[in-house]
């Protein structure tokens, strides 16, 4: 669309030849595309050398493989002449394919009559081709009106469109089968390994064994299909509402595949809860988490990317450190979409704890009543006997009244769980007329 703009102002019959080489690397391109081929074609012309003698180089990687030069001609006898130039030796020769079968019949008859420019037609009629191709990729080839109509702006628009549109689905479509192909390859090789060893124990048969494999197989294909398939989808799309530059940067931080895959695990959540594999409650533990992880490893791997610039390794690392963080986030429940299991637990068990101690807090506010109560009676009456036994003590001696006294002192004693040795003179005397020892 840009070169049927750039050429608006040039006649439609010398602009169609500039955009009869875009269309078939373009038509060549996609067929590369669809056949999953690495070669590609380029015009000389986007590369930056529009007057160089070849039209259209055909790559694999930085080698080139073949030259070709193009001519879009008003008619049969003209292309075959401008494609039958010295310069071009022995280039391939392209010409509009509806022209190629009497481009062929003019240069044999030209050498045929044996023309000063014989050699010259011999090359251009064994390199002349209908439609750009190598190996097994080739364009559809491209009419002369083809080329002429697709000068007007619109409809150089319409046919990039309907290009972008099949090159994005076909894109999304190979690379889902790629990655599909090693996703069953993975997945199908550990379930054979496991199965062999369950074999070997006898646990089970080997239709179960087989049966197993298949299904796994099948699901790591339809898993790493839809992933890389969706990858891509969001690549193109990103590309298309924001421009090529953001789109790289984004496929970079391996956003694409976090979101694709978070797509697909929450995808699956939802088949498994409507098979009733899992509840409702496990449903939106399964989703939050998907949620929580795909979106820290998204914006973890664009940070990671930019602070390491190689390539998918600074997405990688970020990634994995946005996906750590993210499930500690969900488990911790700090973000989610309600509690996770664990908090949930937590939760439960801290309502047990808290029950426990409302309990425990009651039984001891009335312990300690208790307590207050009994030490207020006891140190009361403790109290009123330490100031009778004082009395007692007061008033012995002021009768001068000995028994008294160690009554008074025997009473003080009974309070500190003690008891006089002798209670009485009579007693004492006793003792020191007897053999006793005296004992401290």
């Amino acid at each position: 669309m840009q070169f049927a703009d750039k050429w608006k102002n040039v006649a439609a019959d010398k602009a169609q030849g500039h955009m009869f080489e875009q269309l078939e690397v373009l038509k060549f391109n996609f067929d590369a595309l669809k056949k999953d081929s690495d070669l590609f074609a380029r015009t000389t012309a986007s590369m930056g050398f529009p007057t160089d003698p070849v039209d259209i180089v055909i790559k694999s990687g930085q080698k080139t493989l073949r030259e070709v030069q193009a001519k879009s001609c008003n008619n049969s006898a003209s292309s075959a002449f401008a494609l039958s130039q010295d310069k071009y030796k022995e280039m391939a020769r392209l010409a509009p394919s509806d022209q190629v079968e009497k481009i062929d019949e003019l240069l044999k008859k030209r050498i045929e009559t044996g023309t000063l420019k014989a050699e010259d037609y011999e090359q251009t009629r064994r390199n002349l081709q209908k439609s750009l191709q190598h190996d097994d990729v080739s364009s559809s080839g491209t009419t002369y009106s083809e080329a002429l109509e697709s000068t007007k702006i619109e409809v150089a628009k319409d046919i990039a469109k309907d290009f972008k549109l099949k090159s994005a689905l076909t894109d999304m479509h190979e690379s889902g089968k790629r990655a599909g192909n090693v996703g069953a390859a993975i997945t199908g090789g550990f379930s054979a390994v496991t199965g062999l060893y369950s074999m070997s124990k006898g646990d089970i048969e080997i239709g179960e064994f087989t049966s197993r494999v298949a299904v796994d197989a099948a699901k790591g294909y339809a898993t790493g299909y839809v992933v890389t398939a969706m990858s891509k989808g969001i690549t193109h799309t990103t590309t298309y509402f924001l421009g090529e530059s953001v789109a790289r940067s984004f496929s970079r931080s391996n956003a694409p595949a976090a979101i694709a895959a978070g797509v697909v695990n929450i995808s699956k959540s939802f088949i498994s809860y409507i098979n009733g594999d899992i509840d409702n409650e496990q449903l939106l533990a399964e989703i939050s988490h998907n949620a929580i992880t795909s979106t820290s490893s998204f914006y973890c791997g664009a940070l990671g990317q930019a602070a390491i610039p190689i390539p998918v390794i600074g997405a990688l690392i970020g990634a994995g450190v946005g996906y750590f963080f993210g499930n500690m986030l969900h488990q911790s429940g700090l973000i989610a979409l309600g509690d996770s299991q664990i908090v949930k637990e937590a939760k439960e068990r801290r309502y047990v704890v808290q029950a426990m101690c409302i309990a425990a807090i009651a039984e001891s506010k009335k312990n300690r009543a208790e307590l207050e109560n009994y030490l207020d009676i006891y140190f009361s009456q403790r109290k009123n006997e330490f100031s009778e036994s004082f009395d007692v003590l007061d008033g012995s001696l002021c009768d001068w009244n000995p028994d008294s006294f160690i009554l008074g002192l025997e009473r003080i004693n009974n309070q500190f769980g003690t008891s006089l040795q002798f209670k009485s003179f009579i007693e004492f005397n006793d003792f020191m007329n007897s053999d006793e020892a005296f004992e401290f």
